[in-house]
């Protein structure tokens, strides 16, 4: 990024390079690392961009369940409140470090609000499953 104003979070480019930006601080952390390390990359990345544009631009290109997949992750090798929290922080960070904007604070607002929900609803399911 170039000194002075940081660019909106306003172009499917832009949400791209952020998701790299924020798997780049996910993979080395000690709290998510270990829930990312066997992650087909190639795969995961691409649906998470889409995902994104999806929220932020209104794009197609999104297809999926994320709220079974996490669940079924959590039974695999179970999340704490922590993760979903670390998970916000670091996304917060990412998207600060490179952009500023309306669009830049809608992607924290959702981040937030998904983490919320799947946070409630993932370990709720492992509660009701037990």
């Amino acid at each position: 990024m170039s000194a002075g104003v940081l660019p909106d979070l306003d172009g499917p480019e832009r949400i791209d390079a952020l998701v790299l930006a924020f798997y780049d601080r996910v993979r080395p952390d000690p709290v998510l690392g270990p829930w990312f390390a066997n992650v087909d990359w190639p795969h995961h990345t691409p649906r998470i961009q889409a995902f994104w544009k999806g929220l932020l631009l209104g794009r197609p290109g999104y297809t999926g369940e994320p709220m079974s997949a996490h669940i079924a992750l959590h039974r695999r090798l179970p999340l704490s409140a922590a993760q979903f929290d670390r998970w916000v922080e670091l996304w917060t960070d990412a998207v600060r470090a490179r952009h500023a904007g309306p669009k830049a604070e809608e992607a924290i607002s959702r981040a937030l609000s998904i983490a919320a929900v799947m946070k409630h609803k993932v370990l709720s399911a492992s509660a009701s499953a037990g």
